[in-house]
């Protein structure tokens, strides 16, 4: 890393898996950026649709790297393994960048030239006829969007519409911080390479969650700035992998792997609670709403997570008012047949 124009030089890395439908709009943020990448490079996972073709069409003229499909985890760490910058950005294949975002964050990391990683802030978005949609699948995925948008031309109605002022306020995240949960997401940061290869890259294990992993190590190595720049546009949609409801126990698995099993903190702290955030008690919330709940197995095991997660009692109070929730129809059921009986 040599000039402060050489430490500009930054790849951009975007994993492909059935994306045909956002892809080309995603592309033309990266070629719309004012401060022009040094490279962009699809991985495809394994996609079945004509995503690729329309990747090789685009004029952004990205390096499309194919492999079976191994997740996305893999593909963002191959990219990243076969990017020549100094600085690497991810973006994922339905998501966004406002016109600045580079040349904001890069201005950044040249002012302050110790720092090695910064994130930017996201504005969440929804296409408007989907939001009625979201929020019958899940009530907080349906309220994250701050800005509807149309399905046709919705980069432009972004950057039209969407306040992206900001202000000069920098939050750090440290270890203690990350363990509270995901900060922003992939697509928000620029970081060095070889800060996140010696944090172990992406973690293949961790569906949906393998940025988290890799940033909670990060943060082992690194403080995390996270400017008030807000720059990255978010979709929140129906098909998106990381819906809430699919993330409960995985998530918070992960969490206590993470307090407890990581060498992170010390023992008795991971044990003594209080490192959660929104995020785990939205999670926890999922978990005792869904119909599995009147299963003794599944709540034993949502209960364990939960004296683990919120020592001693585990939220006993939440779960029990949740099981009488599941129960009160059939209660109510109950005491119906019961009155006609009688």
């Amino acid at each position: 890393m040599n000039s402060s124009g050489a430490r500009e030089r930054v790849s951009v890395v975007v994993p492909l898996y059935n994306g045909a439908r956002y892809i080309a709009e995603t592309l033309t943020a990266i070629q719309s950026q004012t401060h022009a990448p040094l490279e962009v490079i699809v991985v495809d996972d394994g996609s079945t649709d004509d995503g690729v073709d329309i990747v090789r069409a685009h004029p952004v003229g990205a390096r499309v790297l194919e492999q079976a499909n191994l997740g996305v985890a893999v593909a963002r760490n191959r990219g990243m393994s076969e990017s020549s910058g100094d600085w690497v950005a991810f973006v994922d294949q339905d998501d966004l960048w406002h016109p600045s975002h580079l040349e904001r964050t890069l201005g950044w990391l040249r002012l302050h030239p110790g720092e090695r990683i910064v994130f930017a802030r996201e504005i969440a978005f929804s296409v408007a006829d989907e939001k009625d949609h979201l929020t019958d699948l899940d009530a907080l995925a349906g309220g994250w969007a701050s800005i509807l948008a149309p399905r046709e031309g919705t980069l432009a109605h972004l950057v039209a519409h969407a306040d992206v002022t900001g202000s000069d306020a920098i939050e750090r995240h440290d270890v203690r911080a990350m363990l509270r949960g995901p900060i922003s997401d992939t697509t928000s940061f620029v970081a060095d390479p070889t800060l996140l290869q010696a944090a172990g890259g992406f973690a293949p294990h961790a569906l949906a969650m393998d940025d988290y992993w890799l940033l909670v190590n990060v943060a082992r190595l690194h403080g995390i700035p996270h400017l008030d720049q807000p720059t990255v546009f978010y979709r929140v949609h129906v098909s998106a992998t990381s819906r809430t409801t699919k993330l409960g126990l995985p998530f918070l698995s992960s969490a206590i792997a993470l307090r407890l099993g990581g060498g992170l903190i010390g023992a008795e702290e991971g044990l003594r609670g209080g490192l959660d955030g929104k995020l785990h008690r939205h999670l926890l919330t999922e978990l005792l709403a869904a119909p599995e709940l009147r299963s003794a197995s599944y709540r034993r095991a949502v209960g364990h997570l939960a004296a683990l997660l919120w020592p001693p009692h585990g939220r006993r109070r939440q779960r029990a008012r949740a099981l009488a929730a599941q129960r009160l129809p059939w209660l109510r059921s109950a005491a119906r047949r019961l009155r006609g009986v009688r």
